[in-house]
């Protein structure tokens, strides 16, 4: 059945939503994407639409006591978060980082960091604990280097989240010959020109660059726009070419401005104008979260989903 929920489209006039009973967190009683003209209007641009999805009273309950958690780009601009190459001898799929505060930092799967030996994207999500250090899984973004840049061995900043089948090499397919394949799709599609073969360069690409700002200009404002999105649900064409949903309203919106990227390079590289309905994403949205206890098993081969201490962080599907 599709539902259509009232959404705030300004910062006022909260919303009804039914809170239903049980420790469940994410599954269609807890989530509802949101079906309404006047958002998918708002919420669409060329070739890419985006559904935003709420959580409601029992979903946010689940997730209270978590705690706030910092998104690594805010880490590394301020220095809380260092991350580099490997001590003891680099190697390209592992990264070490170290937490210089006594904050807990996020660190979200796609994302690149740029500078050391080569440019990288994480291969999965972190946390990453007070004072810690520890080696984490990365893939290479950029295949034709291998020596120091101008930082070092250190990474000074990230450039966002990765295209969705760059995404899904990584975190599916688990290879780097995968991910080199999908980075350099996605290079020659844009003629951009790059010598070493970087993802970096690509986002640099002037006529990228403006393609990808249209975009981000009609969009960035979802989180925004109500205080109860925990996801989203990317559409380009007749298919879902997206999907990524949160524990908490506040780590969706850290981690959007990056997110972002990843849907609109799907959509600028592969994208066809939208076509899909809204009971065809409602199918599918109900499949997937039909019950909780089998999530995990319907996004294999397919998706992401991070769990920490028992607990569900993220999901994503690609």
């Amino acid at each position: 059945m599709l539902h259509t929920l009232p959404f705030r489209l300004g910062l006022a006039a909260p919303f009804a939503f039914a809170t239903f009973i049980g420790t469940a967190q994410m599954n269609a009683e807890n989530l509802q994407p949101v079906f309404a003209p006047e958002v998918s209007g708002r919420f669409t641009c060329e070739k890419l639409r985006l559904i935003p999805i709420l959580g409601n009273d029992t979903y946010r309950d689940a997730y209270k006591d978590m705690g706030e958690l910092v998104p690594m780009n805010k880490a590394l601009q301020d220095g809380r978060l260092k991350v580099k190459e490997q001590e003891g001898g680099a190697t390209v799929n592992t990264l070490q980082v170290e937490n210089t505060s006594k904050d807990t930092i996020y660190l979200m799967q796609g994302e690149v960091v740029v500078g050391g030996k080569q440019d990288r994207m994480l291969a999965q999500d972190v946390i990453v604990p007070p004072g810690a250090t520890m080696n984490i899984g990365a893939f290479c973004v950029e295949h034709g280097r291998w020596q120091a840049g101008a930082s070092g061995h250190e990474f000074k900043g990230t450039i966002g989240v990765v295209g969705q089948k760059a995404r899904r090499a990584a975190a599916v397919d688990k290879e780097q010959t995968r991910v080199w394949e999908e980075v350099a799709k996605d290079i020659k599609k844009n003629e951009t020109d790059t010598r070493s073969g970087s993802y970096a360069h690509l986002m640099q690409d002037k006529e990228f660059q403006a393609d990808r700002q249209r975009y981000r200009e009609k969009l960035l404002g979802l989180p925004a726009a109500n205080s109860d999105v925990v996801g989203v649900i990317a559409i380009s064409g007749d298919k879902v070419v997206g999907l990524d949903v949160f524990a908490t309203a506040g780590l969706f919106g850290q981690a959007f401005p990056q997110l972002v990227d990843a849907y609109i390079a799907e959509a600028l590289n592969n994208g066809k104008a939208v076509t899909m309905t809204d009971a065809q994403v409602a199918e599918y949205f109900a499949k997937l979260f039909a019950e909780e206890d089998g999530l995990e098993k319907r996004t294999e081969g397919n998706g992401y989903l991070f769990k920490s201490n028992g607990r569900k962080y993220r999901l994503s599907k690609f």
